[in-house]
């Protein structure tokens, strides 16, 4: 995820610290935000799991207390969640977060959020080094790799630098992992490296689909408990005669306010997720990590997970034909075998070889043929040739021994 999205994010998601709401049975509900306050009693947003909160309802007599959160704890919790994976950024994200990290501690000279960012900023200055060096050595190597590579070796070159993506992410972000197995499977299909991700790839789709299930199953019942308590609340006023025309009131207005606040929160985390995912199709990919909280991107990204899951265990595994077939036509030229690698050039086809993969190859040996053809002919020719020569020697000496005879 970049950063402009976890800002946005942060901007519309409650962060981790925040109230803190202490009951008289000891119960203590920390991190959580209180949204509405009533005479009566207090609603609260509580963290459950994976970005998930739950709506709970507090009677007032059974609270002891309630701490609000500061701004400067507030501020201290937006970097400790904004930084809390550092080692995920690149290094230019990294070199924004340190500038970014310079000027809160800037205006923030003393307290938990200056301490929050120091603590981040030092990090920060560890990893940012690390990934330089990191980066410096795999663009070397790249390099290298790219020297080295040339028009029999490039189809499995670039398949095997997805694949070694594929596996990097595979188990740090198998939603990413997946959208590159996409662009493996449709740039190069029936590739070495596509059998090698095959495997992996059922394995993540299948997992990710039982996954998001249970995500999609969590949020309908946290929205659900949400407006079941909107409900009874609302029947509580309603059936309860001994309420003033003004205690109506100021429950009817924290109804709406909590109605609101609700639909409100839903619609932020659609419009994060739809500008995500329109930004997902122009790269052209299926595959996104799910806003956080957002009902419409678990769904959308449900369907994607079940028809690869479904696919994926249903399709014959991945047998790497085309690298072989590819390996074995380049190995027929050298041995000037072009009839034979002529028929190799349909297992590429029909492997989907992208055809940019192996047009040298089939030029290769369509020349190759032809020479072959010139080449028989000429040694038919050569024979024809050195034939008429033998059989006009063998009749001049014939015609010679005759006119010996004669004289005799």
């Amino acid at each position: 995820m970049n950063k402009s999205l976890i800002l946005v994010l942060t901007a519309f998601v409650p962060l981790a610290a925040a109230d803190e709401v202490k009951l008289k049975d000891g119960t203590v509900y920390k991190n959580c935000t209180v949204e509405v306050e009533t005479p009566e009693s207090v609603s609260l947003m509580v963290p459950v799991s994976g970005g998930i909160k739950d709506s709970v309802t507090v009677k007032r007599d059974l609270i002891e207390s309630i701490r609000k959160a500061t701004p400067d704890e507030l501020e201290a919790a937006r970097i400790g969640k904004m930084y809390a994976k550092p080692e995920t950024m690149n290094a230019g994200d990294l070199e924004k977060a340190l500038a970014d990290l310079d000027k809160t501690i800037k205006k923030n000279p003393q307290g938990l959020a200056h301490d929050a960012a120091v603590k981040a900023r030092a990090r920060v200055v560890v990893l940012l080094e690390e990934k330089k060096l990191t980066e410096e050595a795999r663009a070397a190597q790249n390099a290298k790799e790219e020297a080295e590579v040339t028009v029999r070796t490039k189809y499995d070159h670039e398949a095997n630098k997805l694949l070694k993506r594929f596996k990097a992410l595979a188990v740090r972000n198998p939603y990413q992992a997946m959208a590159v197995y996409d662009r493996l499977r449709d740039g190069y299909p029936g590739s070495a490296a596509l059998a090698d991700a095959y495997p992996d790839a059922a394995r993540i789709a299948g997992q990710l689909n039982r996954k998001l299930e249970v995500m999609i199953a969590a949020k309908e019942k946290s929205l659900e408990k949400e407006r079941e308590a909107l409900r009874k609340e609302e029947e509580k006023r309603r059936g309860n005669p001994k309420l003033t025309k003004e205690q109506r009131q100021v429950l009817m207005d924290a109804f709406q306010k909590r109605q609101t606040a609700i639909r409100e929160r839903e619609n932020q985390l659609t419009e994060v997720y739809r500008a995500l995912r329109k930004k997902v199709k122009e790269r052209g990919d299926r595959w996104f990590e799910p806003t956080a909280g957002s009902l419409e991107a678990m769904r959308d990204l449900k369907l994607v997970a079940a028809t690869d899951a479904e696919r994926l265990k249903k399709q014959d595994p991945e047998n790497g034909a085309g690298s072989v077939a590819l390996e074995k036509a380049w190995n027929l030229c050298d041995e000037k075998k072009f009839d034979e690698a002529m028929e190799v050039l349909t297992e590429l086809r029909t492997a989907q070889v992208p055809r940019e993969y192996y047009e040298e190859l089939t030029e290769t040996v369509r020349v190759g043929l032809r020479e072959q053809r010139a080449r028989e002919r000429a040694e038919r020719a050569e024979a024809a040739r050195k034939a008429r020569e033998d059989r006009d020697k063998k009749r001049q000496e014939e015609r010679e021994a005759a006119a010996k005879a004669k004289k005799k």
